[in-house]
């Protein structure tokens, strides 16, 4: 692995571009390279297209401030946080959105304890925790990632939208295809669990 010659005051700066909506980065990166040697610039063309800020991190190629590492897991503070204890946990391997994940439940059980211990830690009043997921949903880095906010009152955080109204015959309609799909999506789930309770059960008999 090619050494990284960028500063850590360059790597944390790049990485708050990275975090940028495309417009604004486009408009502050050419700032950002004309303060780069030739070599550091060479460095950052090598890189590019081929990994994003997560994986780099969970590389070691960017230092972040890690508190919780697993084999399949990170999470580290925010270095843009919402409020205080602002953490990011995120697979290792490369997710986009987290329909892409086969088994969430690791994911989101130490989501949970993150969660606690946080809001103990910075003695917060509540917490979100929330995913983005896609550039529609405000999601600006295409790697999966769950955000931990420790909440207090009157911070300055806000999580809202304008109500809309939509008719009763349409949110019918609405509620019958998602059932309907529900029931495929959790067939398979169903029959999965029924053949774990039969290997459960056959493992009892004396």
């Amino acid at each position: 692995m090619t050494e990284n010659p960028l500063t850590e005051e360059q790597i944390e700066s790049l990485n708050r571009i990275s975090q940028l909506p495309l417009e604004e980065q486009k408009r502050k990166l050419p700032d950002f390279l004309k303060k780069l040697t030739p070599e550091q610039i060479g460095f950052l063309k090598g890189q590019q297209g081929n990994e994003c800020v997560y994986c780099a991190i969970a590389e070691g190629k960017i230092k972040a401030r890690k508190i919780y590492e697993d084999d399949s897991l990170i999470g580290a503070l925010e270095i843009h946080p919402a409020n205080k204890g602002h953490v990011i946990l995120f697979p290792k391997k490369h997710y986009e959105i987290l329909n892409q994940v086969d088994d969430m439940g690791h994911l989101f059980e130490v989501a949970k304890k993150l969660s606690g211990l946080i809001y103990e830690n910075v003695k917060a009043e509540g917490t979100n925790i929330f995913v983005a997921n896609g550039a529609a949903a405000g999601q600006v880095i295409p790697h999966l990632v769950v955000h931990i906010i420790p909440r207090f009152k009157n911070d300055k955080v806000q999580f809202k939208w304008e109500k809309i109204k939509i008719d009763d015959d349409e949110m019918d309609e609405i509620q019958k295809e998602i059932n309907e799909r529900l029931e495929l999506v959790l067939e398979p789930v169903k029959i999965k669990e029924e053949k774990t309770l039969i290997v459960k059960d056959s493992y009892r008999i004396p």
